[in-house]
């Protein structure tokens, strides 16, 4: 007979890297990992040190996670720490020996330190001895098979030091300094721990919950968390708010789903609600955290990295209906105090036009002033589109077109905003006539444009006198209409180059920067824009009347290829990574010099050349024939033959 042979499994060091490295990159999620660890030992304080300085700049930077915790003894190390995939909860327990609900179910998160460094040093004190060994990521990703690896501790003797355990992450594998501030806040976002019962310290700062300018909270009598029994999933604690203006911050965005007071859905997330809903524009301002503990309960809804919930398993699905019913509920909610906002401006700022409404007939008072108000609470609408709709629809209201359009606006239904959209739209004079004001006031502009030119007003004045600079931060479509939908407040106006590196990437090595701290201040940009996801353009003007000259020209290239190489960097933040810059020179005629002319065809992949003249030809023969279009839209409109064509 053949012997009955016996299958094996075994486990290759590269598992190391699979559940180290490459799932938990970056040092917010693998301390965040540690910290937990923390938790469970029943530590009321962790200390954490962030190193000032990158690895590149300190190859002996570290970071340490030190926290006052029961430690380890020997055998515990062994038989747990080094288990891995050790299951905590079935062997000891849903609690710890402090009655804490036991964060970690995996056992693999002791692995999080290799997400970013070489050696994990851990350090355990308990009972008067202490162990300390260093776990390496080469060696044991190196291993042909991990089961049953030992090695011997670096210390094991008696100690003095009081219980807890130490892990310091060494030859870290990170190149960019780390931003303590942007970790504190993220590192707070990932828990919802009590302050009182465990305490986090970061570079000697405690962690504590961001104070936010809310709008509207959900929470009452001053209490914080609402429960909620929901219906087939079970019981569930939520905040949600929305604030003043719209969140900048991803993190902060849409709602953080927390499992025992630890992440276990990172925003930005709205309960995978899709779009059409009333009040949509209020998920900008929208932010808040939920708790559900009975999604790490007997049934494990969270994914390994604790970033997601797999939000189509087991009863999974009725939370997120739930979550989606509450969000809806609040967004309708938030669109009717922004209605009543816009509607008590309306009536307050607005009140320009209340002498020449109160002079019509009674019934179209009611009908036009019915239609402004749905007009003003349109979601996007800014002041200046309703000033122009407002000025048209008084304007023309004795006509029968535009009463049509009137009672179709006051007929519509307020959740039908594609239906109000579509009955301004049909209003062609009105949408002629309000773009030809526009338009007639940007030919203002222009011809203002023309004079500060001829006048030769200077690229640059003292703070409080117009120039050149300024006037074209404050009209930038003046640069052509890809320059339309920017704002003065686009531009970054006179910064040092290298200064705006450091500030704006926030991630550059300052020992790399070519130029001293004393000649930056020397060396400044006029103006720069980010323009759009793929495109900085940085723009350099010369005052009207001077010939295009070589120190500007390399000026600009220079700028132009320090702010390329910074992108390129490792440093730089990912929404720089993939753009391009390019620069823009607004000068006169050069000199008879072919090699300067050379120059420039050299350099045109990097930045282009135009004169003043030449930009206010383009701006003006683009304007001209706009409004001579607009005017055969409305040829009998009286405002429309107002208006004068620059010459």
């Amino acid at each position: 007979m053949i012997p009955q042979r016996k299958l094996k499994m075994t486990f290759a060091g590269r598992f190391i890297d699979l559940l180290g490295h490459q799932m938990y990159g970056g040092p917010v999620p693998s301390v965040a990992e540690l910290i937990a660890n923390s938790w469970d030992a029943d530590s009321k304080k962790v200390e954490i040190t962030i190193p000032e300085a990158s690895p590149q700049e300190n190859p002996d930077a570290q970071i340490i996670i030190k926290d006052y915790g029961e430690g380890m003894t020997f055998d515990e190390i062994n038989d747990f720490y080094l288990h891995i995939g050790y299951e905590r909860r079935k062997n000891r327990g849903e609690r710890t020996t402090g009655n804490r609900l036991v964060m970690g179910r995996k056992g693999i998160g002791k692995l999080a330190g290799f997400g970013i460094a070489e050696d994990m040093v851990l350090t355990s004190v308990k009972n008067g001895h202490l162990i300390e060994f260093n776990l390496n990521y080469t060696t044991l990703k190196s291993k042909a098979e991990i089961s049953g690896f030992e090695f011997l501790p670096d210390k094991d003797e008696k100690s003095n030091e009081p219980n807890g355990v130490t892990v310091i992450l060494k030859n870290l594998k990170f190149n960019n300094r780390i931003n303590v501030e942007s970790f504190r806040k993220s590192m707070s976002r990932r828990f919802a721990l009590n302050t009182i019962e465990m305490q986090v310290h970061i570079n000697g700062q405690s962690l504590t919950k961001e104070t936010l300018d809310f709008e509207y909270l959900t929470s009452t009598n001053g209490e914080q968390w609402t429960e909620e029994e929901v219906a087939g999933f079970g019981k569930v604690k939520y905040w949600f708010g929305f604030l003043k203006e719209t969140i900048k911050d991803k993190e902060l965005r849409g709602i953080s789903v927390f499992a025992r007071d630890r992440v276990a859905q990172f925003t930005p997330f709205h309960f995978n609600l899709s779009g059409g809903i009333n009040g949509q524009v209020g998920l900008e301002y929208l932010t808040g955290q939920v708790k559900a503990e009975i999604l790490d309960e007997d049934i494990d809804y969270i994914a390994t990295p604790r970033q997601t919930v797999n939000w189509q398993f087991g009863n999974a699905p009725i939370l997120e209906k739930w979550g989606q019913d509450k969000i809806k509920e609040l967004c309708r909610d938030w669109k009717k105090r922004s209605d009543q906002r816009k509607l008590d401006k309306f009536k307050h700022d607005y009140s320009e036009f209340a002498p020449i409404i109160s002079g019509l007939p009674r019934q179209e008072q009611s009908d036009l002033t019915t239609a402004l108000e749905k007009i003003a609470g349109i979601e996007r609408i800014n002041e200046d589109d309703f000033r122009i709709i407002a000025r048209s629809m008084i304007a023309g209201v004795e006509r029968e077109s535009v009463k049509k359009i009137i009672r179709r606006i006051n007929a519509t239904d307020e959740n039908a905003l594609p239906d109000l959209f579509d009955a301004i739209k049909e209003w062609d004079i009105i949408s002629a006539v309000s773009t030809a004001e526009v338009v007639a006031g940007k030919i203002e502009i222009i011809k203002q444009f023309r004079n500060h030119i001829e006048e030769r007003l200077p690229e640059k004045a003292p703070t409080g006198t117009l120039d050149m600079q300024t006037f074209i931060k404050t009209h930038p479509w003046l640069l052509g209409p890809q320059y339309e939908q920017l704002k003065p407040a686009d531009f970054y106006h006179e910064h040092g180059i290298d200064k705006w590196i450091e500030e704006i990437t926030e991630e550059i090595d300052k020992k790399e920067l070519p130029f001293k701290k004393e000649e930056r201040e020397n060396r400044r940009f006029d103006l720069l824009c980010i323009k759009n996801d793929w495109l900085i353009v940085i723009l350099e003007l010369m005052k009207p009347g001077l010939p295009i000259d070589y120190d500007h020209i390399m000026r600009l290239n220079r700028y132009i290829t320090r702010i390329q190489d910074a992108i390129k960097s490792k440093g730089t933040l990912p929404e720089f990574q993939n753009k391009t810059v390019y620069g823009f020179l607004i000068a006169d005629k050069p000199q008879a010099d072919t090699s300067l002319g050379e120059t420039i065809t050299a350099l045109r992949h990097l930045l282009d050349v135009i004169t003043w003249k030449g930009l206010l030809e383009l701006v003006e023969a683009r304007y001209r024939e706009f409004l001579e279009l607009l005017k055969m839209q409305a040829p009998e409109d009286p405002r429309m033959k107002g208006y004068i064509n620059p010459q």
